[in-house]
């Protein structure tokens, strides 16, 4: 645990190979963000997303942009580390592997609009410091440059909390299917029309909120552990939901 520690330590200080080029501007239209002046863009079209990536030529990063992208998965947990962090004031996932080089980099952007997500991936690249801040450097047409946190080892897990797919299915999947009625009814039903908001004030409300089209007025039995949930939480909960 000491070494890795040490490990991350090391690539959240930013000291990488990268810094010695200049950094440019990188615009796709939908999104733009900075990389060192080493690293070029390409596009790839996509039949549901908007798909391409840039690469310096070693290491590349792919990103899609679209209504179907399912956010960091959680099978390959026990080699990697999970954050939440806002980039320029969207909520995001961030994964990075335990051993530098080893593994998949993601970040993951739920609601960058209603219907359109956001991921940008890499797989074992080594200059993990520089993938960081291309990350922390992605802006949108609405993005709030003023919200962009701190990137602190504190906010790194080695479980995938925040993962909209671990929380639909540690919470809802027992009752709810995405699609059908199982004990309760399908969440997709319950929750079309309705945002983030109305579904954190419905898991940490103690009696029934009933939709605004009066077609469902839907109780929950309350779990405490409702209340443990963040804001950030419900909306990768949302995202996840939506996506699927």
């Amino acid at each position: 645990m000491k070494l890795l520690s040490i490990t991350i330590i090391i690539i959240l200080t930013f000291s990488c190979k990268g810094k010695s080029f200049q950094w440019e501007t990188l615009d796709f239209d939908a999104f733009k963000l900075r990389a060192p002046s080493n690293w070029s863009k390409f596009k790839e079209q996509g039949t549901d997303a908007y798909i391409g990536g840039l690469t310096n030529g070693k290491d590349s990063l792919w990103f899609y942009y679209g209504w179907y992208i399912s956010g960091p998965k959680d099978d390959e947990s026990s080699h990697h580390l999970y954050a939440q962090d806002t980039i320029n004031g969207y909520s995001a996932v961030i994964v990075i592997p335990k051993q530098t080089g080893n593994g998949r980099l993601e970040m993951f952007i739920p609601n960058v609009t209603e219907r359109h997500q956001f991921a940008l991936s890499g797989y074992d690249i080594k200059d993990t410091g520089t993938i960081l801040q291309i990350f922390k450097s992605v802006t949108f047409k609405n993005s709030d440059t003023t919200k962009n946190s701190t990137l602190t080892l504190t906010k790194f897990k080695e479980y995938p909390f925040g993962s909209g797919r671990t929380l639909y299915y540690g919470l809802c999947s027992s009752c709810h299917s995405l699609e059908k009625n199982l004990y309760g009814p399908s969440l997709k039903d319950v929750l079309e029309g309705q945002s983030s908001e109305w579904l954190n004030d419905f898991l940490k409300s103690k009696t029934a909120i009933m939709r605004k089209d009066s077609v469902v007025n839907m109780e929950h039995q309350k779990i405490s552990w409702f209340d443990t949930l963040t804001k950030n939480d419900v909306q990768q909960l949302m995202g996840y939901i939506n996506g699927k």
